[in-house]
């Protein structure tokens, strides 16, 4: 359905170009594992070594730099089908405009985005219903099979003046994500660090209850 639609539609197309083929060979060359043919996975574990240093960051401008050509490569008006494990679904996200999804954990994933998002109901239940039911929904605009809520969907995302359900999202994100500043990641270290000097503390405790019940030598 999705090329079908394509083949429907015309538009500007990039000129070609040599660049994501470029990209892409210098990331495999930084991603590449060498291993004995045949290896399996406990050999691959045990004569794997570890990365030389500056290569994550190598790999993540190597593969910044591919998505970038890639999504250059592609006609702005052509939709996609994406079935390789690049480009990353963030990268998918960044570029999309809306998303349409199922009930799924996807929806939270693409929340942190900011953008609209809809959600089918092919339950047949009632709309009140079926926000209750799944959190994830009550920013989303919900569709049912008729479609017939497509085109109002479409036109906040031309005119994001009409977007009635920004707020909505703002908050559902806050609540499911928490707040972007500080990030997740110094959230959670925040958090293993404090379980650590707790656990620290009981250690502390315990040692002086149990030397407490101890009699001191006797003395001759």
């Amino acid at each position: 359905l999705v090329r079908a639609a394509n083949r429907a539609r015309s538009g500007p197309r990039p000129a070609p170009s040599k660049e994501p083929a470029a990209r892409a060979a210098e990331l495999d060359r930084l991603t590449a594992a060498e291993f004995r043919e045949g290896a399996d996975q406990v050999e691959r574990m045990l004569v794997q070594s570890a990365p030389p240093a500056g290569r994550a960051e190598a790999v993540a401008r190597a593969t910044e730099a591919w998505e970038a050509a890639y999504w250059a490569s592609l006609p702005e008006w052509e939709h996609q089908v994406v079935v390789d494990a690049r480009p990353s679904l963030y990268s998918c996200f960044d570029v999309a405009d809306l998303l349409i999804s199922d009930v799924s954990s996807v929806i939270s994933d693409f929340l942190a985005s900011g953008k609209p998002y809809a959600v089918t109901n092919t339950g047949g239940l009632t709309e009140e219903t079926f926000r209750a039911r799944f959190p994830t929904v009550a920013a989303a605009t919900v569709l049912t099979p008729d479609a017939t809520g497509v085109p109002a969907l479409l036109e906040t995302v031309r005119h994001p003046e009409k977007d009635g359900l920004a707020e909505e999202r703002a908050e559902l994100r806050l609540r499911l994500l928490g707040p972007s500043e500080p990030s997740s990641q110094e959230r959670f270290a925040e958090a293993v660090r404090a379980l650590a000097a707790a656990a620290a503390a009981h250690r502390v405790r315990m040692t002086g209850r149990a030397t407490a019940g101890v009699p001191a030598p006797r003395q001759a």
